[in-house]
């Protein structure tokens, strides 16, 4: 590790005045030093995807994308620890002016693809925690933020309401499911928003296929975290055309006892494609429309106890249920075709507030 490049980093993060710090899923080893070092600069830690829950979204400064992107205007410092930096890359694809940032990554490669005023190759862990004690030696001047940080937070949660019905799915899942249940998601409507409209509390409980955009990886990748863990809760966040990517899987659930449970929303087609061909080739829509099982008798056939539901009260007894059981579960729950709000207006915004 390069001293002489921590020290510089403490030096720009000394001067400047609202750092936002950014992890990704090479952030997890570095967590309680990343809170302290977030503490002691009064600096919000934000995740896409991979580094959710490194800070847990219930400290006031564990972030997600939608409360950090209101914060991004005034933002003159980022730190990268462990990420692709691909949130306030391309995803948001502006930065304000007089930027500066601090990268850290153990491979020296994405020092090149993005890269930083000042870039420390080394191990997560150990190039945090010198930071942080190399911080701790430079007089700290900025202001207290933590009024600022807790009003972005509470307007961008009141606005991510507007996106339904995922949201009310979304808290129910997470009224249910304990702290350290896992959740995987998938290229869905809902697993979309999930990426900011549901709460992560702890490293490693929410499990995505990252950059990689994997259709179809949801269902399968929940099942091997259920055997990795278990005495845990897992459920798969999964949409019906992702689904229909491994539904043989479910035989192997079965066959080895593998208690995930497994939500399908089934919106009748590949919802996202289907929304860019109507929105933008004149309402004309080709190849996205499916023509599905019937998911709950498909899953009883194989074995597994399955039901379906239509509303988010409904899901709510059901999904407690299944939690309980300990056995494969599927829960379909029907969402009318077109009924879906975008969630992408939070994923990839364009320049906010007007800059």
């Amino acid at each position: 590790m390069d001293l002489d490049a921590v020290a510089r980093a403490a030096a720009l993060i000394g001067a400047a005045e609202r750092p936002m710090i950014f992890v990704g899923g090479g952030a997890f080893s570095a967590a309680q030093a990343i809170r302290e070092l977030a503490e002691l600069l009064d600096a919000p830690v934000v995740a896409f995807r991979s580094g959710r829950g490194v800070l847990s979204n219930d400290h006031e400064l564990g972030l997600t994308m939608a409360a950090a992107h209101r914060l991004w205007p005034g933002t003159d410092l980022s730190i990268g620890i462990g990420t692709r930096m691909e949130l306030p890359g391309w995803r948001w694809n502006w930065q304000p002016a007089g930027l500066k940032s601090v990268r850290i990554d153990i491979d020296p490669v994405e020092m090149r693809r993005s890269p930083a005023d000042v870039p420390i190759v080394a191990d997560a862990t150990e190039a945090t925690q010198a930071l942080l004690e190399a911080c701790r030696r430079v007089k700290q001047s900025r202001p207290g933020r933590r009024e600022a940080i807790r009003a972005a937070a509470a307007e961008a949660e009141a606005e991510i309401q507007a996106i339904q019905p995922q949201m009310s799915y979304l808290k129910v899942l997470r009224d249910v499911l304990p702290r350290d249940g896992i959740v995987t998601d998938e290229l869905s409507q809902v697993g979309f928003a999930s990426w900011y409209g549901f709460p992560v509390y702890e490293p490693r409980t929410f499990i995505s296929s990252g950059y990689q955009g994997t259709l179809g990886s949801g269902f399968p990748t929940a099942l091997g975290v259920k055997v990795a863990h278990p005495d845990r809760p897992v459920v798969a966040i999964t949409g019906d055309g992702g689904f229909m990517f491994g539904v043989q899987e479910l035989s192997t659930a079965v066959q080895y006892g593998i208690g995930v449970v497994t939500l399908v929303f089934n919106n009748g087609a590949y919802g996202n494609v289907r929304r860019d061909q109507r929105e933008s080739f004149g309402g004309r829509v080709i190849a996205s429309d499916l023509v599905n099982p019937d998911f709950v008798a498909m899953a009883r056939a194989f074995g597994a106890e399955a039901e379906r539901v239509d509303s988010p009260e409904a899901f709510r007894p059901v999904l407690e249920r299944a939690l309980a059981d300990g056995r494969p579960w599927l829960i379909e729950i029907d969402v009318g075709r077109d009924s879906e709000t975008s969630p992408w207006r939070f994923i990839h915004p364009g320049p906010p507030f007007g800059a």
